[in-house]
């Protein structure tokens, strides 16, 4: 089950870290940095390689890591829901628009 938590904690980061708004700036700061960064951030597999790295690392030496690891599953997954509202909506919407 600690495994499952972490891919999922480490899927969820990756996707805040690759693709959220809010890290932005962060983002296009990191990739100025050097060719290296630059390659790293506009590789969504080569920033989860080092998201899982660091996932990985913490869980077993941070006393206190569950707690970020369930908050970021918690995450992914009411995105996921939510993803999945947001389908059967749209063929609800569809199938009204049918009717008429």
């Amino acid at each position: 089950m600690k495994l499952i938590l972490c891919i999922i904690a480490a899927e969820a980061l990756t996707q805040l870290a690759y693709k959220a708004e809010i890290f932005n700036k962060i983002r296009e700061w990191l990739k100025s940095l050097s060719s290296f960064t630059y390659s790293l951030l506009t590789c969504s597999y080569c920033v989860s390689v080092w998201v899982a790295a660091g996932v990985t690392i913490m869980y077993f030496t941070w006393e206190y890591s569950q707690f970020f690891v369930i908050g970021l599953v918690i995450h992914r997954i009411s995105n996921f829901i939510h993803d999945c509202f947001r389908v059967v909506q749209n063929l609800k919407i569809d199938q009204i628009l049918k009717r008429n």
